[in-house]
């Protein structure tokens, strides 16, 4: 089967198509799952790479002040059947590439991947879904699994389609 049949609506890369855009919202993030989250404005981009292969979302936020920026490249593997996906920002990873795989869920996909403990412990599990609410509504929830596997919200991003073009 070549890759255009693989874009054909309802597919994975079809769902990809529906993302790509500018998107500005709010990311609350919970540094502790038993206290406030911190709350920030963001904004960004996903983009269609490759010919609709993958997705590269672009954005950036502030947290405690400083300036963020991230990158998240994901697409359907459809030898594998399954969605794949590498994660980089400047506040979770440090210089880390999180790779992350998973599946297609209703509105969009979920992946999982982990990323070591900066204390030297365990490494953590990381599950992020991505849900597109509706055409103009898109929402990334991540979720941190610790090492004796208690899964707590880490990172919930609320996105509205913007007509501007986001500059990251």
């Amino acid at each position: 089967m070549g890759f255009e049949e693989h874009k054909l609506q309802g597919s994975p890369h079809h769902f990809l198509v529906q993302l790509a855009g500018a998107w500005t919202g709010n990311s609350l993030t919970w540094l502790d799952a038993d206290e406030a989250p911190h709350e920030s404005p963001v904004q960004g981009s996903i983009q269609l790479i490759l010919d609709g292969r993958f997705a590269l979302y672009l954005y950036q936020s502030v947290m405690n002040g400083e300036p963020q920026h991230g990158m998240f490249t994901f697409g359907y593997n459809t030898q594998l059947d399954r969605y794949e996906s590498a994660w980089v920002d400047s506040f979770h990873n440090r210089t880390a590439i999180m790779y992350c795989t998973g599946e297609v869920l209703e509105r969009g996909f979920s992946v999982a991947g982990s990323y070591p403990d900066p204390s030297g412990g365990p490494d953590w599990g990381w599950r992020t879904v991505v849900e597109l609410i509706d055409r103009g509504h898109l929402r990334l929830t991540a979720y941190n699994l610790n090492p004796q596997g208690v899964e707590s919200r880490a990172v919930e991003t609320t996105l509205t389609r913007s007509t501007q073009t986001a500059s990251v």
